[in-house]
């Protein structure tokens, strides 16, 4: 289960259309760009923000902006043509919407604004001082507050969910603030308690012999044989099962591998299942079967490149001269290979060292023209790669590894105690 990365037609409580829309009546994205970007966060499971910043229509800081001018029109606060006129002073001068407003003389509302992370603390969802790290890592990475503490595994999606309902009924008027904090202190009590149920059952329903039997290679009777053989004898039950000559090494490294996935969260129940099932179709040439999983569903890692992901870690270098005098017909190659150089940086764990002493030469050269020129822009663009890494081996979602790239930075982590390893998701 996954927040959906799509936005909204429109926001039914306030009338206040989905940033997509809004960029496009303050003439900052073209329709053609807010399109292509829905379907890349479609087709990529992608906040939408994070694909209009991987097509290069906006940059962080304008994103910023439009959020914090939606959520004001969202609070009532200001009307929207102040927030159009705002928008355009944002782009005139580069600065803070906020100022902009200062600069037009409008002023805001007195109304008490009703934010999501404020509803989070005061229903005891979230303490202060966490709050306040996840506010940081969604400024730093573009993402919602909602996606930062689901990616973090602070706060379940149906919890997120009511806070999102509640947050928008206090919005329309028809919740006051106090009953929307209880709703959302008895469903975190609620969500709780069937998560610890849930979890009891999943184990259960995830047990070597219930998936073999459930998939249809083996009866439920040779499973209680086996068991009561691996009880006497000491043995694992797929220990049990292959001397007995009632399944195949292969197939129980097949179940334990879907066992971990499925209670790792990385499959759901039902495809762990019908990904065993396979196994009885003959398909496959036994030599080639080595316990592995094939075709396991996924984001088509390719998709989002190294120069991509770099781009969405805001890490690449602005105005650098190097940058801005390479020819516009070689940027590609030059993407091409800076794409190529995230194995290399990744393996240099020591950033304590020079980039002379830990960067092969050949690496060194294409990140300088790339703009990479200082030691500490090197450490960036390394530490992006080992969060890449962890994406592309399954390890962290996308956004998950952003968050991880700049827990490091703000961290200026010990690369050399660094396990990369995240909260698993509670989804």
């Amino acid at each position: 289960m996954q927040l959906d990365p799509r936005p909204k037609s429109m926001d039914k409580s306030t009338g206040i259309p989905p940033i997509g829309e809004l960029l496009v009546q303050w003439q900052l994205v073209s329709d053609k760009d807010r399109n292509a970007a829905l379907t890349d966060a479609r087709k990529l499971s992608l906040p939408f923000g994070l694909a209009l910043r991987l097509q290069g229509a906006v940059d962080l800081e304008l994103l910023h902006n439009a959020v914090t001018a939606q959520a004001l029109l969202r609070d009532s606060v200001i009307l929207p043509q102040h927030a159009r006129e705002a928008m355009a002073v944002v782009i005139r001068k580069r600065i803070q919407f906020s100022l902009a407003l200062d600069l037009l003389g409008i002023e805001v509302g007195s109304k008490k604004r009703c934010r999501l992370g404020e509803l989070l603390q005061e229903s005891d969802t979230l303490n202060r001082d966490l709050l306040k790290s996840r506010l940081q890592y969604a400024k730093a990475t573009g993402l919602p507050l909602g996606r930062v503490v689901f990616n973090l595994a602070d706060v379940p999606k149906d919890v997120i969910d009511v806070a999102l309902k509640v947050q928008a009924q206090v919005r329309d008027g028809t919740m006051t603030r106090e009953e929307a904090i209880n709703q959302l202190y008895s469903a975190r009590r609620c969500n709780t308690v069937i998560s610890n149920v849930s979890q009891s059952l999943m184990e259960q329903r995830t047990q070597l012999g219930q998936l073999l039997s459930m998939a249809g290679l083996i009866s439920e009777k040779d499973v209680e044989y086996a068991l009561i053989m691996s009880s006497a004898e000491g043995k694992a039950l797929g220990e049990a099962l292959t001397s007995l000559n009632l399944i195949k090494p292969y197939e129980v490294h097949a179940a334990l591998e879907v066992q971990h996935m499925i209670r790792a969260n990385k499959i759901s129940f039902n495809q762990g299942l019908n990904q065993l099932k396979k196994l009885l179709s003959g398909n496959e040439d036994e030599n080639d079967r080595t316990g592995t999983l094939h075709q396991m569903p996924a984001m088509d890692k390719s998709t989002v490149s190294f120069s991509s992901f770099l781009k969405l870690t805001n890490c690449i270098p602005k105005g650098n001269d190097a940058k801005n005098t390479t020819p516009a017909e070689q940027k590609p190659d030059m993407d091409k290979q800076l794409d190529d150089t995230w194995q290399e940086l990744r393996s240099g764990f020591l950033l304590a060292l020079p980039a002379d002493a830990r960067i092969h030469p050949d690496v060194k050269e294409i990140l300088q023209r790339s703009g990479f020129l200082s030691d500490k822009q090197m450490n960036s663009v390394q530490r992006a790669a080992m969060a890449y890494k962890l994406f592309r081996d399954d390890r962290l979602n996308i956004e998950q590894a952003l968050i991880q790239y700049h827990r490091m930075q703000e961290e200026e982590a010990d690369v050399n105690a660094f396990n990369g390893n995240l909260p698993q998701l509670n989804v």
